[in-house]
């Protein structure tokens, strides 16, 4: 599972859950719960975790392992994703704008 993969990457850094959190922007209580597996991980995170760290592959990370072995599957750039992401976002942004510009009669 991926939150194995992130321990496993941030291990062999040398990194601590802190200093993590310090980086990445999170709560060290956060990224614990991450790296454990007991919080799913959003875009928010996945765009800091790409931008801090260049070096992470998220098709690997993501990536299911039955579908590793001798199986070409499709390989994501990390540029469209983040693209793809902040789009995301930023439609969200604007729905939530709009929502909080109507009024809403009883």
């Amino acid at each position: 599972m991926y939150h194995e993969k992130l321990s496993k990457f941030f291990k062999d850094k040398g990194l601590k859950q802190k200093e993590v959190g310090a980086i990445l922007g999170f709560s060290p209580a956060m990224i614990g719960r991450y790296l454990h597996g007991t919080a799913s991980i959003g875009s928010e995170f996945i765009i800091s975790l790409s931008k801090n760290f260049p070096d992470v592959d998220l098709n690997d990370l993501f990536a299911d392992e039955q579908n590793k072995v001798n199986e070409v599957g499709p390989v994501y750039e990390k540029q469209n994703i983040l693209n793809d992401l902040q789009e995301i976002e930023g439609r969200i942004h604007n729905i939530r704008l709009r929502l909080a510009d109507k009024k809403f009669e009883e």
